[in-house]
């Protein structure tokens, strides 16, 4: 039990996860009873569980490899092949503005990027270059909510840039090339 409040206890949220492998190293995914909260991409265990409690320091996390293994499934093959709208049930927590940069973020179709600023227009928002930003860097959504398509303005993929933003940008950048040709 915690504290929720100064009045109110009540008992820390399930989180179930599972792990794999997927096109681009090791994903974790875990679900709320509402759909899937978190979905990461990284090059180490340890690193996957880590993050997991640092994004949910109070919930009870269960691990739950059978139970997830369906959706854990059908996670790496979207991430092995992006090129549709992600259709999983997802459980997306943020604020108002979050919420609209995230679903602006959701249209940018495979194979394109868009700019910060160009998010932050399309939102009403055309000041709010960094909470945009901000928000990208706060996505526990890797592909469902493809922020890795979100650039700042002047960035182009393959030009030197490194990071995980960069990598996956160039992966799908290699995904479309192999479609069209």
């Amino acid at each position: 039990m915690f504290r929720d409040g100064p009045l109110s206890r009540r008992p820390p949220e399930e989180i179930r996860y599972g792990t794999g492998k997927c096109a681009l190293g090791l994903v974790l995914v875990a679900l709320s009873d509402k759909g899937i909260v978190t979905i990461m991409v990284r090059d180490a265990q340890a690193r996957l569980l880590r993050d997991l409690r640092g994004r949910f320091p109070k919930a009870e996390l269960i691990h739950d490899e059978k139970g997830c293994a369906p959706v854990v499934k059908k996670v790496s093959r979207y991430i092995a092949a992006p090129m549709r709208r992600f259709n999983l049930p997802l459980d997306i927590r943020g604020t108002e503005l979050q919420q609209r940069d995230w679903s602006e973020v959701r249209k940018i179709p495979f194979g394109g990027t868009s700019t910060y600023s160009k998010i932050a227009a399309a939102i009403g928002a055309p000041k709010a270059i960094r909470a945009v930003a901000q928000s990208c860097s706060r996505c526990w959504l890797g592909f469902a909510i493809p922020c890795h398509r979100v650039l700042h303005s002047g960035a182009t993929p393959g030009r030197g840039r490194k990071g995980p933003q960069y990598e996956r940008v160039e992966y799908e950048a290699r995904l479309a090339a192999k479609r069209r040709g």
